[in-house]
């Protein structure tokens, strides 16, 4: 039977599957640069290497973390741009805002019918901060953050340590995922339920026998769990 249900954090609870990546690509198009995408990817890609040393981003907030990525990122593109940077900031945030606060309310939805309720993310050490900051903490069991623990997705060690951390058989768990690698694959190594969030544009799915469920945002979980009641037991 399904007792506990765990969720990724960046692009799934505080995005409904859309990537970070993305969202950053969409502002600077909206801002009007025009460099390639390829360009973009490398500039966050450049930020996230240094989310994973940075001391001060262990203990931000959504607002502090988005400004040092996105310090990063216009350093690694070498553009000094105080309006770019404005609104790469706010076009982050106030979105990202409304998301999580939506979804604070499903998790007390799920809390409310009887799972206990986690968070299993790569994270640059502030992924507690983070929930916290997003009103997910008072719903949480557990807070599994990669760069506190060690290891990070698609590494099963992840998960296996969270179902420890609970005191749970896996079999007991569903986790909730936007990545296909990271979050349905890795999870179902160690025996896992799992629900894929594809977002609102569809992906093909790489091998269906390894997804319980299929969503296109967090908000269609209750119903989710509900009709498939039986299969997940």
């Amino acid at each position: 039977m399904l007792r506990t249900i765990l969720f990724d954090m960046g692009g799934t609870l505080d995005g409904d599957g859309l990537h970070w990546q993305d969202r950053f690509v969409a502002l600077y198009r909206s801002f009007g640069v025009e460099l390639p995408r390829e360009s973009l990817r490398e500039a966050f890609d450049a930020a996230e290497r240094k989310a994973v040393v940075d001391e001060t981003i262990g203990s931000s907030n959504l607002s502090q973390m988005t400004e040092l990525y996105v310090k990063w990122q216009l350093a690694h593109l070498g553009l000094q741009d105080q309006e770019l940077q404005r609104h790469l900031v706010e076009g982050f945030v106030t979105p990202m805002r409304a998301t999580t606060a939506e979804n604070a309310q499903l998790l007390a939805t799920l809390a409310e019918r009887g799972f206990e309720l986690g968070v299993v993310s790569n994270g640059c050490g502030n992924v507690e901060t983070l929930c916290a900051d997003f009103g997910f903490a008072p719903f949480l069991s557990v807070i599994v953050d990669s760069r506190r623990v060690g290891f990070c997705k698609p590494d099963p060690a992840i998960f296996r340590y969270a179902a420890e951390k609970l005191g749970c058989d896996p079999g007991t768990i569903l986790m909730v995922g936007d990545s296909f690698e990271r979050d349905v694959v890795a999870a179902k190594k160690v025996g896992m339920k799992t629900a894929w969030v594809e977002g609102a544009r569809p992906r093909e799915c790489p091998d269906p026998s390894l997804v319980d469920l299929h969503l296109r945002r967090l908000a269609d979980l209750p119903a989710a769990l509900a009709n498939a009641s039986m299969a997940l037991a």
